[in-house]
């Protein structure tokens, strides 16, 4: 795409015709959105369809704040679309479904119907979606694996952060650290209150890192990857996105870290998928 330059010696229609082109190609994977009710019919959670694609998954060597496991870059194909949560897990979803309020006395908290579930282990999560599954009647909900996170994520763009490659629109797309612990307000916010990225996904970049399904190796595979799923035997799984106290760097699409499956605390939380 960076190779397709508009010039300023083109018909105002042919320049018209390149933006809605180029537009077509970073937005076309999402859009199509859905509601879903929740057991007790009185929450909703919200979906966006996110087709099936191709995509480069970790970062270039010389992306700026690249951590180790980020590499090395490797292609994915995902032959499965997918529908993923608009919005991270809230408490009104968590206390629809579970009865619990887990984050309810914690340090670094609001409770807030709209604010991120938090204080939620992955192995919590598992409890989660097995109550959904069984009103559902079928295995339709889970965490998104790694792979499905980064592409969601990522939008079609290659760059640092789903907006770019700097930095400083950071404080329009996330809660972290520049704009939520530093100014006194060290807490998840509500959801949807930063832009979204351009599948129309909210908060994938900060309030709070989101659990993913299957577990993985510190390094990547060097070769190209259809559907990739990590181990399952494994007492870790991975978070991505970072949370409202993580730095600009630890936002990045790519960033990823490891964590203990009954882990529970302040920036953990989650985003649902669902299969159909």
């Amino acid at each position: 795409m960076a190779a397709l330059v508009l010039s300023r010696l083109r018909p105002v229609w042919f320049t018209a015709w390149m933006v809605l082109l180029l537009a077509a190609m970073v937005t076309g994977c999402g859009g199509k959105e859905k509601a879903v009710k929740l057991p007790g019919d009185q929450v909703e959670m919200e979906f966006v369809w996110i087709e099936p694609g191709t995509f480069t998954m970790g970062s270039p060597a010389t992306e700026s704040g690249r951590f180790k496991d980020e590499g090395p870059q490797h292609r994915v194909r995902l032959t499965q679309g997918f529908w993923l949560a608009k919005y991270e897990l809230t408490q009104a979803q968590w206390q629809a479904v579970m009865g619990s309020r887990p984050w309810s006395g914690q340090d670094y908290v609001q409770e807030n119907p709209n604010h991120p579930a938090t204080h939620i282990s992955w192995t919590d999560t598992q409890l989660l979606l097995q109550r959904l599954n069984q009103a559902a009647g079928d295995k339709v909900y889970r965490l998104p694996t790694e792979a499905e996170w980064e592409y969601a994520c990522r939008a079609g763009t290659t760059t640092a952060w789903s907006f770019g490659d700097g930095a400083s629109p950071l404080f329009d797309y996330a809660w972290y650290d520049g704009n939520a612990q530093q100014k006194g307000q060290a807490y998840p916010h509500a959801v949807g209150t930063r832009s979204a990225n351009p599948w129309g996904l909210f908060d994938m970049h900060g309030n709070v890192a989101e659990w993913c399904q299957d577990g993985g190796d510190p390094q990547y595979p060097a070769t190209d990857q259809t559907d990739p799923v990590g181990p399952s035997n494994t007492a870790f799984r991975f978070v991505r996105g970072g949370g409202f106290n993580s730095s600009a760097q630890s936002t990045r699409s790519a960033t990823r870290y490891d964590f203990p499956i009954t882990d529970r605390g302040a920036t953990l939380g989650a985003r649902l998928l669902l299969t159909r």
